[in-house]
């Protein structure tokens, strides 16, 4: 027997509401929560090296579903490691390079925290009925 759009609408919406209840509304951050700690240097030798070649090897043994955009493992392999896009492809992994030196090394202001650390909410049925809420966050991550 076919779902109709109705149970389909009641379902989303029992789903929607579970993982609001889960989800309290964000509070505003306060100064007084942050810890102020000297800053970690890492080391520029390990991280220093990371090139286009290491981030093709491995996207080549890379697997997941994609975060916000969708963009899953498939998808970066085909545009990373796929003769097809000739040159393109080490220009890509080359700027994905430079990016994970850049998370790896340096600063990152919060501002920014919350756009590289964002997550695709995926609802899972639980045997009792209940929902549990699964972050899917960007393979590029």
């Amino acid at each position: 027997m076919p779902v109709t759009l109705t149970e389909n609408m009641i379902h989303y919406t029992h789903i929607k509401k579970k993982l609001k209840e889960k989800h309290p509304k964000a509070a505003e951050l306060n100064q007084s929560d942050i810890i102020d700690k000297p800053e970690t240097k890492t080391e520029r030798v390990i991280f220093g090296n990371i090139t286009q070649h290491e981030i093709a090897s491995n996207t080549k043994n890379s697997s997941g579903s994609g975060g916000p955009t969708q963009i899953d493992m498939d998808t970066w392999r085909e545009m990373i490691c796929s003769k097809s896009y000739g040159t393109h492809l080490k220009m890509l992994a080359d700027e994905v390079a430079t990016l994970a030196r850049h998370l790896a090394m340096d600063t990152i202001p919060n501002d920014y925290i919350s756009t590289l650390s964002a997550c695709r909410l995926v609802p899972l049925k639980k045997k009792d009925n209940g929902v549990r809420p699964v972050g899917v966050g960007e393979c590029l991550r």
